[in-house]
């Protein structure tokens, strides 16, 4: 077991954008992850929208306007570019459609399957979904990688706008002029720690964040000639910035506004419709496949013998078929790779697993019924 965290922290203010910078394996992915209880910290404590909590759920974030864009393997592979946008438009209200905004230009391949796309492409359909989405907080890990240099300005723009619309927004990377360029505020992790640097600006003149990140060697203003700052005891982290390149106050208390959802419960109900469809429309696919092949291996696997309905039925409530449709729903859930797709609509591994089963049981009951209806 190795430890790569030891006292890390990260703020996102509403309306700014907070660049979280170190070295290949420092640990960045992994405080996010932590963060959004994707893996497990041994200690620690969450505040999301003035509330702490030492367990931190995904699903609950996600329902308040979080969305997360890892550094790979949001966008299903098997499934539609378009899709995935016409679920983000279902699943929430708010959203902004493609249509209307489509800052990286992925609507010419949207009828394409992810699998068909390049690296690039592909990132930037992950990119744009978390920009239309209209999050309240947007954490994207590594958004500018895999990008052409035209497409890195355009996802810059993309973040700023996003900030400007009154998101808190936390990005990584290493492309540090970019990073620099859209930041508000600039946190270093380094040694399983991390450092509040401030403004982009301030930043940059950071005598051990400009030599040990940049490679670089700053001579701080008041030093005599000769002497290059490298001590950690030069700049001590300071408060964080209290306005950001948007021109809002960054204050801890604020909650970015979006769009009032309470007084619509049919809207919401809708989409939550909208929403568990993608989940539970396997398990219904899977159920039948599974009845009929019972019901074919129960009539003599069809050695031309009259169907006998009793044997059947008995088969088809047999718990064990709903044992093997949901071990065979979980198995296409891996398989298809939708795991983080379907986090940011906040169904989980245990959230799929219950609707599996609650669904192989309704139908089970239902053919039930139906049977000594007919009967």
């Amino acid at each position: 077991m190795v430890e790569v965290l030891r006292a890390a922290s990260v703020r996102a203010w509403p309306g700014c954008v907070t660049a979280l910078l170190g070295r290949n394996g420092s640990g960045k992915s992994t405080l996010l992850r932590c963060a959004l209880g994707l893996q497990r910290a041994e200690t620690g404590t969450v505040v999301w929208r003035n509330h702490a909590t030492f367990r931190p759920r995904m699903r609950r974030m996600v329902r308040d306007g979080l969305f997360y864009v890892p550094d790979r393997g949001l966008a299903v592979p098997g499934a539609r570019a378009g899709k995935h946008f016409d679920q983000l438009s279902a699943g929430f209200p708010e959203s902004v459609p493609l249509a209307d905004w489509d800052p990286l230009d992925v609507g010419s391949f949207a009828q394409r399957r992810v699998a068909q796309l390049s690296g690039g492409e592909r990132r930037r359909v992950e990119l744009t979904l978390g920009f239309l989405r209209a999050p309240s907080c947007l954490i994207v890990d590594e958004p500018l990688a895999g990008l052409a240099p035209i497409h890195q300005g355009l996802a810059a723009r993309a973040i700023r706008e996003v900030a400007r619309r009154g998101a808190a927004v936390i990005v990584t990377g290493h492309e540090v002029d970019l990073r620099l360029e859209l930041a508000d505020e600039v946190v270093w992790i380094v040694a399983g720690g991390t450092w509040v640097l401030g403004p982009s600006e301030q930043a940059r003149s950071h005598p051990e964040f400009s030599r040990r990140y940049l490679g670089r060697q700053t001579v701080p203003a008041n030093a005599p000639p000769g002497v290059v700052g490298t001590s950690a005891e030069s700049s001590t982290p300071g408060p964080p910035p209290r306005t950001g390149k948007s021109g809002k106050r960054l204050d801890s208390s604020a909650v970015p506004v979006v769009p009032d959802q309470s007084g619509a419960r049919w809207i919401r109900a809708r989409c939550a419709v909208r929403t568990w469809s993608p989940v539970v429309i396997p398990a219904v696919k899977l159920w039948v496949i599974v009845q009929v092949l019972a019901l074919f291996l129960s009539a003599g696997g069809g050695a031309g013998g009259a169907l006998d309905p009793g044997p059947a039925l008995a088969l088809a409530a047999s718990p064990y078929l709903v044992a093997v449709t949901v071990l065979l729903t979980w198995a296409d859930y891996r398989w298809k790779r939708s795991a983080l797709w379907l986090a940011n609509f906040g169904v989980g591994l245990p959230q799929a697993l219950l609707a599996w089963l609650v669904t192989c049981l309704t139908l089970e009951l239902l053919a039930a019924w139906i049977a000594v209806a007919l009967m």
